[in-house]
């Protein structure tokens, strides 16, 4: 009977709670996106910014795939350094042409 009792009770403190902050989360969540002049073109630009990162990252990792090839056994026993810095420098153009796009 103790089981069910704790149990009522954080259910009603949970829903207390949730009916006391929502509408305030609700406001604070609802003004961030248009509350902010040009902010489209500020998240665009984090956009462009994360894409241009990205593309730099798999423009590395093809790089050491192919210099590494020997040494390094993430590349599936030494035998799938061919595919593996293929498709790095296809993720790679790929993020450079969002990046470009944005």
């Amino acid at each position: 009977m103790q089981i069910k009792t704790s149990g009522i009770l954080v259910l009603s403190f949970l829903t207390l709670g949730l009916l006391i902050f929502e509408p305030a989360l609700a406001n604070k969540f609802e003004t961030i996106g248009s509350g902010v002049s040009g902010s489209n073109k500020i998240k665009i630009e984090y956009l462009r910014i994360t894409a241009f990162v990205t593309a730099s990252i798999m423009f590395i990792a093809g790089v050491l795939s192919i210099v590494m090839r020997e040494s390094n056994a993430q590349y599936l026993s030494y035998t799938m350094w061919k595919p593996s810095s293929i498709i790095f420098f296809i993720l790679c153009l790929v993020m450079l042409g969002t990046g470009f796009a944005l």
